[in-house]
């Protein structure tokens, strides 16, 4: 009965939108929806940016949809995003609430979902404290130590690659934010970590859970018939709060002692002793966010980057060949390299472009009304970026299906074939601020996996061609590979 009166009440708010939207102007084209559910049962739970894609041939690259009333703007191309997100920042810097995630599992707390307001900006502010260019030096000293026992680990076991991956990006950003060395992936620390990053996806997935469409049903009681999901949304929302108290306690413990290496978390903490409690709750929470936020995208990309090259052996010779010349095959590559690589520099950038982590943009939200290209945006509309389309426009990348590091280096026009680096990181002022780091790791992983090994046969665990989940973080699904040593001793073994 009481979910008969919840749809009843979000059938009379629908119809009141309705009649607002008569009232405003047109809204954007798009397919034609069901009464009252609107397009609620014709977008994709995965996948979703390939349907819109599909969609924007039809309808335009400002689209609307309807989900049981809520207004829904799908942008596909780059004028759109640059007009909307980028020149009118102010208006579309919201993240809409996501009722499973945000609110009753509590990632709403973490600054990737905050509203945009002063809070936001303060935890941006944290971030962009650690990852800026003066210290650059520090992070990429970090990075450097940690990759020779990877590259060292790969040649001992190339069958494990994956999980050496995960371990590597895992260091790498625990080493950063909290000062914490990890010795194996199996590390307990680790493990919740990566729990923490299975629930946000989970739970942030568009469609999997009813209540983000009716988000009334998070009033309804726990021991109600088919609130299963409220308790799923606590384990997750205990789990992360757990873990997050438990690294913030490790490292004020070593602060104390005096044993606390720099890192994102001590820093915070010497600097601002006095704390305030809520002060310590965004340190905390963007600590852990530091982690969720990058692990998983720069771990799809350095598996895509392998995948890449396993499948293009030419383009894989062709950027060992340039490692080789720079390094003399007499030692490692680091940092001070990137710039005497730049045929290695547009391999990774068509990493990004052919098989983007982030498909579709987190959402935006619209604050007020906006009228664009003749059409009304109502205010609150979640505004989603599709990424994959910006990436598929031939108009930007000529064959866009086809993997071609070249289209960066031969073509003067800086509106054909732009850098991708630019679409895969978010938009205006929700530009993922970690940036600087994801690209660093990803080139000197790749740069020493090239410099050592010579990788070939990529294929899924059922021996057709490998493939590529369709959630929020688009991460090729488990798959094998073949990696040899080029010499018999990998260069950090």
């Amino acid at each position: 009965m009481l979910y008969i009166l919840l749809l009843g009440l979000s059938i009379l708010l629908a119809g009141y939108n309705i009649s607002r939207r008569n009232a405003k102007g047109p809204l954007p084209p798009g397919p034609r929806g069901l009464p009252f559910l609107g397009n609620a049962l014709h977008i994709p739970p995965e996948y979703s940016w390939l349907t819109f894609t599909r969609w924007a041939q039809t309808y335009g690259d400002v689209m609307h949809l309807s989900v049981i009333g809520q207004s829904f703007i799908i942008l596909s191309s780059r004028k759109a995003i640059d007009d909307l997100l980028e020149k009118r920042g102010a208006m579309y810097s919201d993240r809409p609430i996501i009722p499973m995630a945000g609110e009753l599992a509590g990632f709403g707390q973490y600054m990737a979902m905050f509203p945009y307001g002063p809070r936001h900006r303060e935890g941006r502010k944290l971030f962009l404290g650690t990852l800026n260019p003066r210290n650059a030096p520090r992070l990429q000293a970090i990075q450097e130590e940690t990759v020779a026992p990877f590259v060292a680990n790969l040649a001992e076991d190339p069958s494990n690659f994956l999980l050496h991956i995960r371990w590597l990006v895992a260091s790498v950003v625990l080493r950063i934010t909290h000062g914490l060395t990890i010795d194996s992936y199996d590390d307990p620390v680790i493990q919740t970590m990566e729990k923490v990053i299975h629930d946000v996806s989970k739970l942030s997935a568009p469609g999997a859970y009813l209540v983000d469409s009716l988000p009334i049903l998070m009033h309804i009681p726990d021991w109600f018939p088919g609130a299963g999901f409220k308790k799923v949304a606590k384990d997750a929302r205990d789990n992360s709060s757990r873990i997050e108290h438990k690294l913030y306690g490790i490292v004020k413990e070593q602060v104390a002692r005096g044993t606390a290496l720099p890192s994102f978390a001590g820093d915070l903490m010497q600097n601002n002793p006095n704390a305030t409690p809520e002060e310590e709750d965004l340190y905390r929470k963007t600590g852990t966010l530091f982690y969720t936020a990058g692990s998983d995208t720069t771990v799809s990309v350095i598996e895509s980057f392998l995948i890449l090259i396993a499948q293009n052996p030419g383009i894989q010779k062709k950027a060992q060949a340039e490692v080789d010349a720079v390094t003399g095959r007499t030692r490692p590559p680091v940092f001070s390299d990137r710039e005497a690589l730049p045929y290695l520099d547009a391999v990774l950038k068509e990493v990004f472009r052919h098989k983007p982590a982030g498909p579709l943009a987190l959402p935006h939200k619209v604050r007020q009304d906006d009228h664009y290209a003749g059409y009304w945006i109502p205010a609150g509309s979640t505004v989603l970026s599709n990424t994959w389309a910006i990436m598929r426009d031939p108009s930007l990348y000529p064959n866009p299906d086809l993997v071609d590091p070249e289209r960066y280096l031969r073509d003067s026009n800086e509106n054909l074939n732009p850098d991708p680096r630019i679409f895969a990181f978010g938009y205006g002022r929700r530009v993922c601020p970690g940036q600087m780091l994801a690209e660093s790791t990803l080139f000197l992983t790749a740069a020493n996996i090239l410099a050592s090994f010579d990788v070939s046969e990529a294929f899924s665990l059922d021996g057709s061609e490998p493939k590529w989940g369709g959630g929020v973080v688009s991460q090729p699904l488990p798959f094998k590979c073949t990696i040899k040593p080029r010499t018999k001793t990998a260069h950090h073994g």
